[in-house]
């Protein structure tokens, strides 16, 4: 029998990672994640901002659960005080996302909300029992009980519980234990009531809840209520640890910063009537938390993102590298022993993967990201006497693609912050010649597509002509850019993505094209293969095509099997098989990627925070960078060495800079073909004086990233600091 497919959202929370761990010999699991990386065995993890509906919509649909457990929430309810906006965001707005996500599948819903929507005055709530909310947290939740409410195949269980956290935080009853083996005192509040439940449990009371099709609003909780206090107290009494440690105090004496009800215990008989199960006791809940807690289960659930586990194994920190795993290698492996090594399924696979990821119509994969521009100018007809508009920070080939074409690169200058093409330089280096503009989203930011589309709008109207709107998003798979994935070509006619070795994901060397239209679609995918064609509805001469089977005009006639025909000229621009196996096993990890990355990007912003010659990078608003590179720039006219010098120096200690990139239009080819030079973008040419790039890969490790900061702030001082020439 076909197990169902479960999906859990917030599963590395103490909820979600606790029902993923004990439901998974009876589901195909799949969970989503936000913050805090997880792998678990046999589940597929994947990292999803839900509060954005595009990439939501894609990954539901590329799961296609059969029962959605959404278990993600801010539920920390002090800080749901603080920051209400962030709250209703989390907990309304990513519920109704999600519901939105799953409205054309048949999949139940299954939301956990919470006991706090009662208002915690009398105690002993049943589902009839009006709701209260008395802090923010809890309006939140009955909000989103209400758009739950709405979809045909819901269940809502409101409760609360206990188990085991994967993440640095300890639960209520971790936290007992924890403090209690230390011989550190605790307080209890003896006027605060409830009906916790044991994760364990819980994940079979909503086993059985799935098994008899429940629906509409359920408590779920023990059977039983305790004070804080003495539920303190059962778990010491348990685990034989000193309950005298434990003080008694009244919740009005906590300090916090959110109401809560003192009752909130709950009534549990409707839930025990129509599942036909019984309901543990709190106290039956503690006991089996406390037999569990020597099976060591925090440990056993999850482990988190293995920083450094991964090839190669390398001595020093380059500025970028490939990580790749042992199931990466057995991707490969698998190619190596079929009967496809070139053209074969994994290409169409590949493709379909990153088309469904970045929420992009089609995907067109080739050799190599330079190959991808090619293709991508020539599907948009740029040839001789057009002009090419591009970023002046940037690889040579996102200008060299024009040269390919006979065309003529521009180069717009930078803005300051983002170092991404700013639409001001754009609009004046447009004229009637302009054929295509290539935005560069540079070191993984989006550069503001919305702008950089109406400048091109006005300029086609003023113009009276077709302008092409081609992404250089070498360094943004994975990025997002007003709710959508960048890739999705929401504002552009194509995109192009890169998967050489210090890219987010590696197919050895590769790059693709992606576009909503078919008709451009069509156009890259014969520029790839020769310009070859055996689409029979495609032929110019389908005449020659065909055989007669006998003398008669009568017979039967058969297609020629050899027959092709080239409809214009293209190149060998071709993938492999074994390069897409690679590429759709780093597709699996590349959430786990993103959020390393940032976690690395956040370590390097706090350690440089209060170091005032590194200036670390901008981010835009409207946007989520998965940083493909970690930019900063220095003041060196302030410091005591030059940038050579002290690249020279972080290499002599294991460390691997970069420089990206000399501004394309100061190349010596540029200079000499086109006049361009030295004070034609000012912006990217100061940029280019003060800029490095660290070491950034989901790899390292943060006592890596410790090693980068202090080996810079050590050999970096300021000349203000030096001794003064009497």
């Amino acid at each position: 029998m076909t197990k169902k497919r479960l999906l859990i959202t917030g599963i590395s929370g103490l909820l979600g990672s606790n029902l993923a761990y004990r439901l998974s010999d009876r589901y195909t699991i799949a969970g989503f994640y936000h913050s805090h990386p997880i792998h678990m065995h046999a589940i597929e993890t994947r990292s999803v901002d839900l509060r954005y509906s595009v990439p939501t919509e894609a990954e539901v649909k590329t799961i296609q659960p059969d029962v959605i457990i959404h278990c993600a929430a801010q539920a920390n309810v002090d800080d749901c005080e603080h920051n209400k906006e962030l709250a209703w965001d989390l907990n309304v707005k990513c519920t109704k996302n999600l519901l939105a996500a799953c409205r054309k599948l048949p999949a139940k819903f299954i939301y956990i909300s919470t006991d706090l929507v009662y208002g915690g005055f009398r105690g002993n709530y049943n589902e009839k029992s009006p709701v209260k909310p008395r802090n923010y947290y809890a309006l939140t939740k009955i909000e989103a009980e209400r758009a739950v409410s709405s979809h045909s195949h819901s269940l809502i269980l409101r409760t609360n519980f206990f188990g085991w956290n994967v993440i640095p935080k300890l639960s209520l009853a971790e936290w007992v234990v924890e403090e209690l083996s230390q011989g550190r005192s605790i307080q209890g509040f003896t006027d605060a009531y409830f009906s916790s439940l044991y994760t364990f449990d819980f994940a079979e009371l909503i086993h059985g809840s799935i098994q008899k099709g429940l629906s509409g609003i359920y408590n779920c909780g023990s059977s039983s209520s305790l004070s804080k206090y003495h539920f303190l107290v059962e778990v010491a009494r348990s685990t034989g640890l000193d309950e005298s440690l434990i003080r008694p105090v009244s919740i009005d004496a906590s300090g916090l910063k959110a109401v809560r009800g003192k009752n909130l215990s709950l009534d549990v008989s409707k839930l025990k009537r129509d599942l036909g199960l019984p309901i543990p006791t709190i106290k039956e809940g503690i006991d089996h938390f406390v037999q569990d807690l020597s099976h060591h289960y925090r440990a056993l659930i999850s482990s988190s993102l293995a920083e450094g586990n991964y090839y190669p194994f390398l001595n020093g920190l380059p500025y970028g590298r490939q990580c790749l795993d042992d199931e990466d290698i057995e991707s490969v492996l698998s190619v190596l022993k079929s009967s496809n090594l070139t053209q074969g399924p994994k290409i169409e696979e590949f493709e379909r993967r990153l088309a469904n990821y970045v929420g992009a119509a089609n995907a067109v994969a080739v050799n190599a990201a330079t190959s991808a521009l090619h293709v991508a100018c020539l599907a948009a007809d740029v040839g001789p006497g057009d002009e090419v508009i591009t970023s002046a920070n940037t690889f040579v080939a996102s200008a060299n693609c024009a040269m390919y074409c006979g065309a003529r690169p521009v180069f717009a200058d930078i803005d300051s912050k983002t170092y991404n093409l700013d639409p001001k330089s754009l609009r004046q280096k447009l004229t009637p010649r302009t054929k295509a503009v290539i935005p560069v989203h540079f070191a993984g930011q989006s550069c503001d597509m919305k702008v950089i589309a109406q400048i091109v709008a006005e300029a086609e109207k003023k113009f009276g002509q077709k302008i092409f709107i081609i992404e250089d998003a070498a360094h943004a798979l994975g990025s997002i850019y007003d709710g959508a994935y960048v890739g999705s070509c929401q504002y552009s006619d194509m995109a192009i993505m890169s998967f050489h070795p210090v890219k987010h994901i590696t197919t050895g060397e590769g790059g693709a094209i992606l576009t909503n239209d078919k008709g451009l679609d069509r156009r890259c995918t014969l520029f790839r293969s020769h310009g070859l064609t055996s689409v029979t509805e495609e032929f110019s001469h389908p005449e020659e095509a065909y055989s007669h089977s006998g003398s008669s005009p009568d017979d039967l006639i058969l297609r020629n099997p050899w027959y092709y025909e080239q409809q214009l000229l293209g190149y060998n621009y071709r993938i492999t098989d074994i390069q897409c196996a690679l590429g759709v096993s780093q597709l699996n990890k590349l959430p786990r990627f993103i959020e390393r990355r940032r976690e690395i990007v956040n370590h390097y912003n706090e350690l440089f925070e209060d170091f005032p010659l590194v200036q670390c990078p901008f981010e835009q608003y409207f946007g989520t960078n998965n940083f493909h590179l970690y930019v900063i720039q220095i003041d060196f006219d302030q410091t005591t060495m030059t940038r050579a010098e002290l690249m020279n120096a972080l290499y002599e200690r294991g460390i691997v800079t970069q420089v990206h990139y000399i501004p394309v239009h100061t190349q010596p080819y540029y200079r000499k073909n086109f006049g361009t030079g030295w004070g034609d973008c000012p912006v990217a040419e100061q940029y280019y004086r003060r800029c490095l790039s660290l070491p950034l890969f989901p790899g390292m490790t943060d006592k890596d990233v410790i090693k980068v900061t202090w080996s810079l702030k050590q050999l970096l001082t300021t000349k203000q600091l030096l001794p003064q020439v009497p």
